[in-house]
């Protein structure tokens, strides 16, 4: 059963442009082209093959890895072994990112620390400043007393 493009594209849960996208990498072609209009309709049987191409997307393949894959008519063997690969890549990305949290944290960590030690120097230079006040005032009453 043929069905136009918004149509297929609304029911596959993709936009028109990205099926127009498809047919013009040569990834995903429409069953059907009206030459009268230039209508684009496709078949409610490339809907696997639809949702094949949008799953690799999912998991990181790019369009034009995804057109070669197609085109080599890979053995299922072939495909895992694809699947393995980007697999190790996407958790190379993982341990990149896991590292440099890492390493954020441990700088957000001694700012703070930094931080922390410059509120600690100026309630000690407050203190100093408390405890010289406090001297001064001791000195004058000890003063006093000793002339009395």
């Amino acid at each position: 059963m043929l069905i136009k493009i918004k149509d297929f594209a609304a029911f596959c849960n993709v936009s028109d442009r990205a099926l127009s996208l498809y047919d013009k990498l040569g990834l995903f072609h429409p069953a059907y082209i009206d030459p009268k209009n230039g209508y684009r309709y496709y078949d409610t049987e490339q809907m696997l093959e639809l949702n094949t191409i949008i799953s690799f997307k999912k998991v990181g393949f790019s369009l034009q890895e995804i057109k070669e894959m197609k085109e080599a008519g890979l053995l299922k063997e072939q495909v895992i072994e694809r699947l393995c690969d980007k697999r190790r890549e996407q958790q190379r990305i993982v341990e990149v990112a896991t590292y440099n949290i890492e390493n954020i944290n441990a700088m957000l960590k001694a700012l703070g620390m930094l931080k922390e030690l410059a509120d600690e120097q100026a309630e000690a230079t407050k203190l100093a400043r408390l405890a010289c006040l406090e001297n001064e005032k001791l000195e004058h009453d000890f003063s006093q007393i000793l002339w009395l």
